[in-house]
């Protein structure tokens, strides 16, 4: 196959996406076949696609296995450490995580990769029927595309948690791949469909825990659903109920990703993005080390564009309508304690972090909108005798 521009690869992405919805070996994680597929699949995670011509890059460069299939800080630290020990000796010497095209700051100390983990994403902007950009940053209106900052997220328990990326933008996993291979890997080649459905079926097979991964095969099989909790102690059983009460909102089913039917649809704008609201001024973790940019969104009727501040607009990037702006996809919670830190911005370095911050979240919430409506669009405060018990079950699920 001849190499091929980026544009066109990611117009293949979208003929291989639709061929990817409609096949079995894409869709059912059952079979003997897949078993074989799964083991192909685990190779080309961790090796390169075959005659893709990439960076080097393989799923495996961000997606650490060791490090329940994400990046974390320490991972890159310490691999930045030990490149240079090596080039002290071997001065060619390399890690194709640190790759220019989306991991360095400009300055070659890849400060946003080293201290928080975060990698450039690429977005492109989303048109009307006339082909004008509903939203653009302000500072560079003429742009097509935009590059953000944003966390590794893990691929376990993948097998029911499309759609994927941290905004919800890839439908499946063989998208996700592709849309990686292309913007990270920096292939020149695209892939048969026959290994991204490979790639799929091996994060599809790969879960927090086997109680989880039983989950999901119930959910596909659509038999009775088994319990996913390992055995409770009295403050975790505490924290079950106080999770189902206060979490379940947002993370509710089994899949731990269906919000409640009076809180359509499943992104949420938690006040992760900057600049925060008055009543998240405390929160208890650095926000997003980066600064907010300004975006100009095309309103119908109107003339002048509204122009808002965030330092990752979210979905809002991918409708165009700033009423989502700095929402995201809701993420199942399955062995969150493994998967440090949290956010798209990789802000909170734990657990308790993260319930510290939907105790000011609810409140401030509950600040602004009427006593008169119901829970949970006007949710219960966590209060400071909660906050152990439900850290304890977040922990142990």
């Amino acid at each position: 196959m001849k190499p091929i521009t980026r544009t066109l690869l990611c117009l293949q992405m979208t003929a291989l996406v639709l061929t990817a919805a409609t096949s079995s070996v894409a869709q059912n994680g059952t079979t003997s076949t897949q078993a074989g597929n799964a083991a192909r699949g685990k190779s080309l995670f961790i090796g390169e696609f075959p005659n893709a011509h990439g960076n080097g890059r393989t799923c495996a460069t961000c997606h650490v296995p060791e490090q329940a299939f994400q990046l974390t800080p320490q991972n890159v630290e310490a691999r930045f450490q030990a490149l240079q020990q090596r080039r002290l000796t071997h001065p060619q010497a390399d890690d194709p995580l640190f790759r220019a095209i989306d991991a360095n700051d400009g300055a070659q100390d890849f400060t946003n990769l080293r201290q928080h983990a975060l990698v450039r994403v690429f977005i492109q902007l989303p048109t009307d029927a006339n082909g004008q950009k509903l939203v653009w940053p302000v500072d560079d209106p003429d742009t097509t595309e935009v590059a953000l900052w944003r966390s590794t997220p893990t691929v376990l328990n993948t097998a029911f948690t499309a759609p994927y990326q941290l905004d919800g933008r890839q439908p499946t996993l063989q998208a996700q791949a592709l849309g990686a291979l292309i913007d990270h890997s920096e292939i020149t080649v695209a892939p048969n469909l026959r290994s991204l459905n490979d790639v799929a079926v091996f994060q599809k097979n790969q879960f927090s825990s086997e109680s989880v991964r039983l989950l999901a095969a119930a959910l596909t099989s659509g038999g009775p659903l088994p319990p996913t909790d390992p055995p409770l102690n009295d403050l975790e059983r505490q924290g079950k109920v106080l999770f189902e009460h206060h979490c379940a909102a947002c993370h509710g089913g089994p899949t731990q990703t269906v919000p409640l039917a009076v809180l359509p649809p499943a992104i949420r704008n938690i006040h992760i993005s900057k600049p925060l609201p008055g009543f998240m001024a405390d929160l208890p973790f650095a926000p997003s080390p980066l600064e907010p940019r300004s975006w100009a969104f095309r309103v119908p009727g109107q003339d002048d564009p509204v122009v808002l501040e965030s330092t990752d607009p979210g979905q809002a990037l991918l409708t165009g309508n700033m009423d989502d702006l700095n929402k995201f996809d809701i993420t199942a919670l399955y062995g969150i304690s493994r998967t440090a830190p949290y956010f798209h911005d990789n802000s909170a370095a734990t657990l308790e972090e993260v319930v510290r911050h939907y105790q000011l979240e609810f409140e401030g919430v509950r600040r602004v909108i009427p006593a008169f409506l119901p829970w949970p669009l006007r949710p219960d405060l966590i209060t400071d005798d909660q906050f152990a018990p439900l850290v304890a079950y977040l922990k142990k699920i």
